[in-house]
């Protein structure tokens, strides 16, 4: 079977979707453009007279002369708003414009029949979509260029702060390494560890508490009896990712706690705006609406859920959502939420930079130094960057990743970190470094593999009196089991003891590597030999769960708006072409006064006269056959002031026809400024002796409550709704 062609698809969905709508809205855009309906009628008929009407050239000429900048930034908002619906388009717009003025501004796109509103595919919500008989003359304006501005610089920075880099993270693991006592118990750090930090690192101790908290957060820096400690296993894990996935994982996991899937998910879309960051840069704004395009876009990442929507009580919380109409809002809602929370994080680790303040004073944002530089090579062989003196000092060079250093951190005590960073070996150091398990063959072999010449002879001949130190004496703390010389042989035999020896002290001696009582008596339930236990034991090794990769491209440095594709590569979310100017201001106004003057020609009714200026006034009349006495029904939309009856006339005829409502009552900060505004679904009118009150449910909030009629500076229905 042919398929059908998509756009033809498009407009049946459009036809279907005008013929469904309730009899008041129909007829009244019917009357608009087609004047009066006379019975009997053919729905159909009417739709294609319509589609007639648009598809005249004259008319598709007036109503793209007619868009402003705030009608194409909303219709492009619709076109990149996957399942667009009014509470998702004014959150993408929200500081800008508030709900009502969003509200208004959509159902005059509807009137204009640029937009239209249907089912989405599951038909569960009403969503909008541009009217796909406009697709022609309208597809040069939908680019998210319009709705992600650059912006005009007004001063500029000199220079912009350094970011993490594979040397600063591993100098800081030196520095947690040797000590472990850095932070109060609300996660600050304690007087002492900062002054010392800022004495070792100048000016990057606010970068170094990020970084703490993300260690935190990820189980690499684990709270214990003696403090804060390091998780090798993970942190080797960690390593083995690519610094920008380590930096933006360490970004979020500095928020908060998140599950493996939300924590992947934010820190792919914190590189997802990021990437789509061109040379101008963006605001706040434009990185907070970016994230908002980038999360309704489908670049979901295998098996990861989206933002907000992990777990069985967040799909809970999704479906009362969508029950209450506000559809898939929730993920972009909650991507914005995070991105928010992120930006600041970002600057401090240089995923971020601010270039500069635009001409409102806002900070522009731009790619930080990390994105921009050339990574560390992944794999060896590696550079030859280290540098041993007489005195044990060893200066550290840029070059190697994060995995090659982690080797190193063990034995070295940073000193002082700069372009390159002094540390010292000492007795203390190495050490640590046996304790870790590191013999000296093994601090010998790393040295050597990145050091340009030879270790130094007296740095040889300290490391093996440092060890022989060691290995004179070792304190144990575990279970230790102890048989005589005859059956010694027997027990090294015996399968279920064998498994579970993880050192072999003295003949008939052995450290055992259960770490609790009943593991120890199940031992011996199954090997039947007795059991004596001491103060001594052995470290069991646990495997670590890893941590997942997110993907960065730097070929979008100098694209906009660029979402990821499955692949990792950039992925416009659309086509950026020039965007044709629209018409100025003195067009528009030359057509507003031709269609008045042709009005005045008319005999109209005063009110028929107010009706049809109205339309003019909202871009609905395209040409002059459209000014017709027959197309205007009286009607009355709007009361104020002491007029209580009206403004109940107004409340009651709105629930009747369905429609909306605006309330606007005083502001008691600004008593002679705009009021506050309430915007909802008025549900019934209670009487009372001295006044009536309105029970409303507030959009977008999905609240019912009750508001004064008579305390109302103005009451207006607003005409029809996108809503339903």
């Amino acid at each position: 079977m042919k398929e059908i062609d998509p756009h033809i698809q498009a407009i049946i969905k459009w036809r279907e979707s005008f013929a469904t709508l309730p009899d008041t809205h129909f007829f009244e855009l019917v009357r608009m453009y087609l004047g009066e309906v006379h019975t009997p009628y053919n729905k159909p008929k009417l739709i294609e007279e319509l589609g007639a009407f648009l598809r005249r050239e004259e008319h598709r000429r007036t109503l793209v002369s007619l868009l402003s900048e705030s009608d194409v930034q909303l219709i492009c908002a619709v076109h990149f708003i996957q399942n667009a619906t009014i509470e998702k388009v004014a959150a993408f717009f929200a500081g800008e414009y508030s709900f009502a003025a969003v509200y208004e501004r959509l159902l005059n796109l509807e009137e204009r029949l640029i937009l239209y509103r249907h089912s989405d595919a599951k038909g569960e919500n009403t969503v909008i979509s541009v009217n796909p008989m406009l697709d022609d003359v309208l597809s040069p304006y939908l680019q998210e260029s319009v709705l992600l501005s650059e912006p005009v610089p007004a001063e500029l920075n000199q220079s912009m702060a350094a970011g993490l880099s594979p040397e600063l993270l591993a100098a800081y693991i030196s520095f947690l390494s040797a000590t472990s006592d850095v932070c109060k118990a609300d996660g600050s750090f304690k007087k002492r560890t900062a002054a010392t930090l800022e004495g070792i690192f100048p000016g990057k101790v606010e970068m170094l508490h990020c970084v703490t908290a993300g260690f935190i957060n990820l189980s690499i820096l684990k709270d214990d009896e003696s403090g804060f400690v390091l998780d090798y296993s993970k942190l080797e894990s960690f390593a083995r990712l690519d610094e920008i996935s380590q930096y933006s994982l360490l970004c979020v996991a500095s928020q908060g706690r998140f599950s493996r899937s939300g924590l992947t998910r934010q820190a792919q879309l914190l590189l997802d705006v990021a990437s789509g960051i061109g040379r101008a840069g963006y605001t706040r704004t434009e990185l907070l609406r970016s994230a908002f395009l980038i999360s309704e876009k489908d670049n979901d990442i295998p098996g990861v859920a989206p933002i907000g929507q992990t777990g069985r009580f967040a799909s809970m919380i999704a479906r009362s959502r969508e029950k209450n109409g506000m559809g898939g809002s929730f993920s972009a809602v909650d991507a914005v939420s995070a991105m928010d929370r992120l930006i600041d994080s970002a600057l401090l680790l240089g995923l971020l930079a601010e270039k500069g303040k635009d001409e409102k004073g806002e900070s522009i944002f731009v790619q930080g130094s990390v994105l921009e530089s050339s990574p560390a090579p992944a794999n060896g062989p590696y550079p030859k960057v280290l540098n041993i003196d007489a005195g044990f000092t060893v200066t550290l060079l840029p070059g190697l990743p994060l995995k090659a250093l982690l080797p190193l951190m063990h034995f070295l005590d940073i000193q002082q970190f700069d372009t390159a960073a002094q540390f010292e070996i000492t007795k203390k150091s190495v050490m640590r470094a046996f304790d870790s398990g590191l013999s000296r063959q093994t601090i010998l072999d790393t040295l050597k593999e990145f050091c340009p010449y030879k270790v130094p002879q007296n740095l040889c001949v300290s490391l093996e009196d440092w060890h022989n130190s060691y290995a004179s004496v070792a304190l144990y703390k575990g279970y230790v089991l102890q048989v005589n010389k005859e059956n010694a042989a027997a027990i090294e035999r015996n399968p279920a003891i064998a498994r579970h020896i993880a050192l072999t002290l003295a003949a008939g001696i052995y450290l055992l590597d259960v770490e609790n009582d009943a593991q120890a008596k199940d031992l011996i339930e199954e090997s039947s030999v007795d059991f004596i236990g001491t103060i001594k034991s052995a470290a069991k090794t646990v495997e670590s769960a890893g941590f997942p990769p997110v993907h960065f491209s730097r070929k979008a440095a100098s694209g906009q708006g660029l979402g990821m594709g499955p692949e990792g590569e950039a992925e416009s979310l659309s086509p950026q072409a020039e965007i044709p100017p629209l018409s100025s201001e003195d067009t528009r106004a030359s057509h507003f006064d031709a269609m008045r003057a042709d009005l005045e020609k008319l005999n109209l009714l005063p009110e028929q006269k107010d009706g049809l200026l109205d339309r003019i006034r909202r871009k609905i009349i395209l040409s002059p056959e459209q000014l017709r006495a027959d197309s205007v029904r009286l009607e009355r939309v709007m009361a104020g002031g002491m007029d209580f009856s009206g403004k109940v006339h107004i409340i009651e005829s709105a629930i009747s026809s369905s429609s909306m409502v605006e309330l606007e009552y005083e502001n008691p900060n600004e008593p002679d400024g705009e009021g506050v505004i309430v915007v909802g679904n008025p549900l019934s009118v209670e009487k009372m002796e001295n006044d009536a009150l309105i029970r409303i449910e507030l959009i977008p909030q999905h609240e019912e409550k009750l508001f004064s009629i008579g305390k109302a500076r103005m009451v207006k229905r607003i005409r029809g709704s996108v809503l339903r």
